[in-house]
């Protein structure tokens, strides 16, 4: 057996220290990168230093562990920069190689950084105790049959991770089936056939993909908003005297089963974490029962405004792309701007903006001021494309790209477990067009 110690999550570039843990007759550990190989040990302790670029790109990391005569016995895969539960936790099996397993060794990591505040770990249903270090001593069970472990962990504030792990038997490794969950673009006048019409619409370089379902969920929006909800109100709303405030709540209103997020311009590090991890604040979700989207924009104030100097916008965009693609749903991330605001992010837009379009969530970018002003201009520059917002009418018109957007999005379920930027349309395909970050 072999398990990753090192947990990714959230977003990441750059070199990290990579651990694994093994148990059984492991002569060495292989890495690979997205197929590429990234390392090999042969001894303890199982950590190899992982390039990982410095680009926010999809990645798929494998640990392969291979007996005296190089026949891989177990592998374990991590994908990151792509969307995974906030918290993770591995089982390892520990024996001496000649019986059964004696202890079962938990490890886990939550992109907070924080310790469970409550272990359960049962085996065949019956519960085992925990020691501080997450180990748990295994009684002897009969091997002729098949025995499963069961952890789950609560961690603060209300996150749950769970993991199921089986030995004995016939069992030799865990199997499951995974699926891609690819949006594409349904291009006006044509129509997405059912999943067994597509036949040869998607591809793995030569390899065709297999579509197993058509879905056409609600929408998910995320929004980042440099201006105050107080700026762009007064921005808006001042010059039409004529209305009252709550005339607006019912404009521009999403379809009914959209929902929108906000999410911070700051980020809270924890550096209890094994891998730095950093959080931005998300909002509630809100739908068209709240309002419309001038209405949320500027009548609510979701999250704390970050402090002078902390202001992180491209940073800001780049997770909220990461949590648009969560849950598999039509998707989009709106980047509000404003005047010449300061961003201390980490990465660039032009880096962002490569990172939304490998995760296929296309990116709306709105200016308050209008796509004439030098802010606007010195945006265009970092955002491509900028879509004035300066006034009510221009507004509603960005709203309608918006729903048009969403609408016309699809989600194509494919069987097995890809890297989305590595998937094409297929000779076959006809109407359609993938998903990118340019709408």
């Amino acid at each position: 057996m072999i398990v990753f110690v090192t947990l990714l999550l959230g977003l990441i570039s750059g070199v990290y220290p990579i651990e694994v843990t093994v148990s059984g007759p492991v002569a060495a550990v292989e890495f690979t990168l997205d197929g590429a190989s990234v390392g090999r040990l042969e001894h303890p302790p199982w950590v190899q230093k992982i390039d990982l670029g410095p680009d926010l790109l999809p990645h798929q990391l494998v640990a392969r562990a291979l007996d005296a005569q190089g026949k891989e016995i177990a592998s374990a895969t991590q994908w990151i920069n792509l969307p995974r539960p906030p918290a993770e936790v591995q089982i390892v099996l520990e024996s001496d190689g000649q019986r059964a397993p004696r202890t079962a060794r938990l490890t886990w990591q939550s992109v907070n950084g924080v310790n469970p505040v409550s272990i359960d770990l049962t085996l065949d249903g019956e519960p085992l105790t925990v020691d501080g270090s997450g180990r748990a001593a295994l009684p002897p069970k009969d091997l002729s049959s098949l025995h499963v472990l069961s952890a789950e962990l609560w961690f603060p504030p209300g996150v749950t991770a769970h993991r199921d792990v089986a030995y004995g038997g016939q069992y030799g490794s865990e199997v499951s089936t995974e699926l891609t969950a690819l949006p594409v673009r349904v291009r006006p006048g044509a129509a997405l056939p059912p999943a067994p019409g597509l036949a040869g619409w998607f591809a793995l370089g030569s390899r065709p993909l297999t579509a197993d379902a058509v879905e056409n969920g609600p929408g998910k929006v995320i929004v980042v908003r440099v201006p105050s909800g107080q700026e762009i109100s007064d921005k808006l709303a001042a010059s039409n005297r004529r209305l009252s405030y709550l005339d607006f709540r019912d404009r521009m209103r999403l379809g009914p089963e959209d929902r929108v997020r906000f999410l911070s311009l700051a980020s809270s590090p924890y550096r209890q974490s094994k891998i730095p991890a950093e959080l931005f604040g998300l909002s509630r979700e809100l739908t068209s029962k709240d309002g419309g989207v001038f209405w949320l924009l500027s009548g609510y104030t979701y999250l704390n405004p970050p402090k002078a100097g902390e202001q992180r916008i491209a940073d800001a965009v780049a997770v909220a792309g990461l949590q648009a693609a969560a849950g598999n749903d039509r998707r989009a991330v709106v980047l509000v701007l404003g005047g010449h605001e300061q961003d201390a992010s980490r990465y660039d837009p032009a880096v962002v903006r490569r990172y939304l379009a490998a995760v296929h969530v296309p990116l709306f970018v709105w200016n308050l001021y209008g796509a004439g002003s030098s802010a606007a201009r010195a945006w265009m520059e970092s955002w491509g494309k900028v879509e004035d917002v300066s006034t009510l009418p221009r507004l509603e018109a960005a709203v309608n790209r918006l729903k048009a957007e969403l609408e016309s999005q699809r989600i194509v379920w494919l069987d097995g477990r890809h890297l989305p930027q590595a998937i094409a349309l297929g000779p076959e395909a006809k109407g359609v067009e993938i998903v990118t970050a340019a709408p």
